[in-house]
């Protein structure tokens, strides 16, 4: 009787240690709360676009509402690279990252951002307090705290990325021809804002009216970009728009993430670039129409080109996900947090 009550026992403490590891599963990329998981996380694709429409995106929103889990991460990348669609739940405390990023592109609701100072417990003592809402940017280094509350319909899209620790595993590569910081930061017509370096031991911030007024220049003088930071490993956020006759182009090192905000074009991707009465053109490759909402990766060597804009406007996150690796181990790293 006695083996008996301790067979069942092993039994039901196995059941419990298999849940426990599920949880702790649930809780790292992907997400944390209760109901299902999240969707299965892709590592970034090598040599092909990956393509998220609005749809999709919108779903995993409402899921993540409708069962409490803060996040749905729609992709790995080297160098703690990630894009997460993201919702904030009353109880999260304050958090830090040991080498990660967190910029956070606010899409809907609003809440009060508490960051900086110094962490202690679940509270965050000497610190900035500031209402975010839609079109917002907030920028958080590694190192210093951040927290949401007062969450009312609270959305965001959360890029990550490490910007400690980063090592070169090879010489740099060449800068593309005709290409220097003025054009970086803009294109035609007056240049764009001074570009500065992100911050190391504190927050940055862009409300919404800077960035609106940001794509209405650019449109105004026909400038495609305004660069809003530089970072290491080319890591950057732009206000983009695209002008008629723009060429089809591919970064060397460097990937493109296109957050489409609002209009719509028809983007032409993959295949290969050829030259056709003078002008590069790409053959063999993929069209797709984007709309707002829609997200489109595009990785190193790929090409890419945007054609019949209507009104389109985009972020357009920029990092190298070649060339690089971490040299720091940090002592632990939740995924969803």
């Amino acid at each position: 009787m006695r083996n008996r009550m301790l067979a069942v026992l092993a039994v039901i403490g196995a059941i419990g240690l298999c849940g426990a590891v599920m949880h702790g599963q649930q809780a790292g990329p992907r997400g944390r709360g209760a109901g299902a998981p999240a969707p299965a996380v892709p590592t970034l694709a090598v040599g092909t676009t990956m393509f998220w429409p609005a749809a999709d995106i919108e779903a995993r929103w409402k899921e993540n509402e409708a069962l409490t889990r803060n996040n749905s991460r729609l992709f790995n990348g080297p160098t703690n690279i990630s894009a997460n669609v993201r919702i904030v739940a009353g109880e999260d405390p304050p958090l830090v990252h040991e080498t990660t990023a967190d910029l956070w592109i606010v899409t809907a609701g609003t809440a009060v951002a508490r960051t900086d100072g110094t962490l202690a417990g679940r509270a965050i003592g000497n610190g900035t307090t500031r209402a975010v809402r839609a079109g917002d940017v907030l920028y958080v280094p590694p190192g210093v705290p951040h927290h949401f509350t007062e969450m009312k319909g609270f959305r965001a899209w959360l890029m990550r990325f490490d910007t400690l620790g980063l090592v070169r595993t090879g010489p740099p590569p060449p800068a593309p021809a005709g290409r220097g910081a003025g054009a970086a930061r803009g294109g035609r017509g007056a240049p764009a804002p001074p570009v500065p370096d992100l911050a190391t031991d504190k927050t940055m911030f862009w409300p919404a009216a800077d960035i609106e007024a940001r794509w209405k220049e650019n449109e105004a003088l026909t400038r495609i970009n305004s660069r809003i930071y530089n970072g290491p490993a080319n890591i950057s956020a732009n206000v983009r728009i695209v002008n008629p006759g723009d060429p089809a182009a591919t970064h060397e090192g460097t990937a493109d993430l296109w957050l489409v905000t609002a209009g719509e074009a028809i983007a032409r991707t993959d295949g290969e670039i050829v030259d056709v009465n003078g002008a590069p053109t790409i053959r063999n490759g993929m069209a797709r129409t984007v709309h707002a909402g829609d997200l489109l990766y595009v990785p190193p060597g790929v090409p890419h080109h945007f054609t019949d804009m209507k009104g389109f406007r985009a972020w357009l996150i920029r990092y190298d996900v070649e060339g690089w690796r971490q040299s720091i181990q940090p002592a632990g790293r939740g995924g969803a947090q």
